[in-house]
């Protein structure tokens, strides 16, 4: 909880005021603060407002959402047995973190990077801990190796031709911010893999609950639409000119 809280201080104060260089570049008149102390009151925009909590709500439900699956793992570690839970979602999650990460640091984003860094150390530990647990008879093994495997060389090779292909810092990071989109896409409709089981079965214990209330809560967080500023009106010039 305090390493969370340590990043969203970071990404905050990286949002505010930006780095050591676009802090020495950025002019004086514009430089405006993003809090304004007057008169005793904390006066912000709706826009700098925006700016720092919405993407601090996507900080919490994408690590609520990254951590979501881990309880169940572990509590399935004491009984050695994995029961109805499905564990490609989980599989799908080590991908999704670090294809986020990867677009994070890409695009030098530090709210994106603190929306996954966390989270990343609760999928590892999750898929870790589950695959002894699946053993050699598991009907999904052989899904979530595939799916692994293939997605991380399907990472590799993303960033071998983004590298080596001659493209611009700005369409690396696009590029991968579209495979990082992909995957999560993937990712969220990974619960329903068991849709033909608990269709036979009538019984949708393989579809974990909070798992799939993570993701409904995390959707919302990337797609508010921010505030747009309003213009300020220009000075009309003086007809005698200075004084």
């Amino acid at each position: 909880m305090l390493f969370l809280c340590s990043l969203l201080a970071s990404a905050a104060a990286y949002t505010s005021h930006g780095t050591p260089l676009q802090q020495q570049l950025r002019p004086r008149g514009c430089a405006r603060p993003l809090l304004l102390i007057r008169g005793g009151q904390a006066q912000m925009s709706l826009a700098q407002a925006f700016s720092v909590y919405a993407p601090a709500m996507g900080v919490l439900t994408s690590n609520a959402l990254y951590f979501s699956a881990l309880p169940a793992v572990l509590e399935a570690r004491k009984t050695g047995d994995l029961g109805p839970f499905n564990p490609l979602p989980s599989t799908i999650m080590v991908l999704s973190v670090f294809g986020w990460l990867c677009y994070g640091l890409a695009a030098c984003n530090p709210w994106i990077v603190a929306s996954n860094l966390p989270g990343a150390a609760a999928v590892l530990a999750t898929f870790v801990i589950l695959l002894p647990l699946m053993g050699r008879d598991h009907k999904a093994l052989a899904a979530c190796q595939s799916t692994f495997v293939g997605g991380a060389m399907a990472t590799l090779g993303l960033w071998t031709f983004a590298v080596f292909g001659g493209v611009s810092a700005a369409l690396r990071a696009k590029l991968i911010g579209y495979f990082a989109s992909a995957i999560f896409v993937v990712l969220a409709a990974s619960p329903l893999s068991t849709i033909r089981t608990v269709l036979a079965e009538r019984n949708s214990a393989s579809i974990y609950a909070p798992l799939t209330a993570a993701q409904c809560a995390n959707q919302p967080a990337p797609n508010l639409p921010a505030p747009k500023p309003v213009p300020k009106p220009k000075p009309e010039p003086d007809s005698l000119g200075p004084l």
